[in-house]
């Protein structure tokens, strides 16, 4: 197990990163010039042109504020939004796992727990290296347990309860209620729009 001499500072991923947000500012100038190109009503490009414009510089400032800080006394995780202290000593557990996404691809997580197995933080392992979340798990030098391969968060739960949430157990009754509730929301419009028309 690591002994943390003075501290430890993981950083995200910085090259995985750039291309994500590459990607992302291409996909949305693509989108916003084929609404404008094709058919489908303009109105449409500064809502989509927008939704990008606030994806891209959030991405940006996660990427720069993010860390993970561990020194002999705490572990301090930070994102744009947050920032975690937690007393090094309360840690007494890691679970690392990889969680497959309701698409297809496995999005690592590192659980960190208390003596009583509750969760303490959880590490989204998305903005980080591998071998950076290993340097992290061993310098922590608490037992370290998890799935030998990816696994739903639904199976996860069962080994692991509490670690995850409802939503996350279940992406598609989310997907389902988040389609009604837009279908039903399209319907009372169109209805709207028939009564006033006559």
């Amino acid at each position: 197990m690591g002994e943390v001499q003075d501290e430890l500072v993981v950083r995200p991923d910085f090259r995985a990163g750039l291309i994500v947000l590459i990607v992302l500012a291409v996909a949305g100038a693509g989108i916003v010039a084929a609404i404008l190109i094709g058919d489908a009503p303009t109105v449409f490009a500064p809502i989509v042109g927008g939704l990008f414009a606030v994806l891209v510089p959030l991405g940006i400032g996660s990427l720069v504020s993010a860390r993970i800080t561990l020194t002999v006394h705490e572990l301090v995780v930070q994102g744009l939004f947050y920032r975690k202290r937690l007393p090094r000593p309360n840690i007494a557990e890691v679970v690392r796992a990889s969680l497959i996404a309701p698409r297809g691809g496995a999005g690592e997580s590192l659980f960190l727990l208390d003596a009583q197995r509750a969760l303490l933080v959880r590490v989204q392992g998305s903005l980080y290296t591998r071998e950076d979340l290993a340097r992290l798990v061993d310098a922590l030098g608490v037992p370290c347990s998890g799935p030998a391969g990816p696994v739903t968060a639904k199976k996860f739960a069962r080994t692991y309860p509490g670690l995850v949430s409802w939503v996350e157990q279940h992406p598609y009754r989310l997907a389902f209620v988040i389609a009604g509730v837009m279908c039903a929301a399209a319907m009372a419009v169109a209805l709207v729009s028939l009564a006033t028309a006559s």
